[in-house]
C-alpha cells in the first residue's frame, strides 16, 4: 500500500531524498537476503491467514485483515485508485505492482469525508464541516522538483458514492488532496489493523 515514496512530495530536496532512499534500499535488501526462505515461509503464512502487510508510512505499518461493511469517518480502506491516475502514480514511482486497475498495488488511507459533508480544498489545507485537518496543505511540486497535479480546489459536497481519503501522518501522502474524491468502487475494503508498529 502505497505514498509517494522518501519524501517525493515536499519536505526533502533532491539529494537527500535520493540519499535516504539508497540507505533506506540497502538495510531492506540486506535483511531481505539474510532471510530469504525464513520470509518467504512468513510471507506464505501471513498470506494464508488472510491478512494483508503495510509498509507505507502514511498509514500505522504491521498486518491488517480486509473486512466488510460500509466505511465509516476515521476508518482505514484499502482503495484502488482511477486509471489515469494508476498511470500517473507507476511512472512516478508513487505505487507498486499489484491487483488494482493499471496492475498497480491499492493505498491504505483513512476516511476524511463521507457522503454530505462539505469539504473545501486549497493548498494550505483541507477543511471537512469548517474543520481544518492539521498537516493537510498540498504541495505544486513532488521533491524531485517535478509538477504535481492536485484535485479541484474549492467547495466539494460529498456525494453519496463518494470518499475523500487524506492521511497526514506523513507530509508526503499521496490521497484525495491530489486525486479528489475515491468512489465507492474503487474502495476495496475496511483495512482492520490486527497488529501494528511506528
Amino acid at each position: 500500500m502505497k505514498h509517494a515514496p522518501c519524501g517525493v512530495l515536499r519536505g526533502l530536496g533532491p539529494v537527500a531524498a535520493r540519499v535516504r532512499c539508497r540507505r533506506a534500499c540497502r538495510w531492506t535488501c540486506g535483511r531481505t537476503v539474510v532471510g530469504v526462505p525464513l520470509a518467504g515461509a512468513l510471507i506464505a503464512a501471513i498470506l494464508g491467514l488472510g491478512l494483508h502487510v503495510n509498509l507505507s508510512p502514511s498509514a500505522p505499518r504491521g498486518l491488517y485483515r480486509a473486512i466488510t461493511g460500509a466505511p465509516t469517518r476515521g476508518a482505514w480502506v484499502a482503495a484502488c485508485v482511477s486509471p489515469e491516475a494508476a498511470t500517473f502514480g507507476r511512472a512516478r514511482g508513487y505505487l507498486g505492482a499489484g491487483s488494482c486497475v493499471g496492475g498497480v498495488q491499492p493505498v491504505i488511507k483513512p476516511v476524511v469525508a463521507l457522503a454530505g459533508d462539505v469539504v473545501e480544498l486549497g493548498p494550505e489545507a483541507m477543511v471537512v464541516n469548517g474543520q481544518r485537518l492539521p498537516g493537510s496543505s498540498s504541495a505544486n511540486v513532488d521533491s524531485l522538483g517535478l509538477p504535481l497535479p492536485h484535485a479541484v480546489w474549492g467547495r466539494h459536497v460529498v456525494t453519496a458514492d463518494e470518499f475523500w481519503l487524506v492521511s497526514t501522518r506523513v507530509p508526503n501522502s499521496w490521497d484525495s488532496r491530489y486525486l479528489g474524491p475515491f468512489s465507492r468502487l474503487q474502495v476495496r475494503a475496511v483495512a482492520w489493523p490486527v497488529w501494528t508498529f511506528n
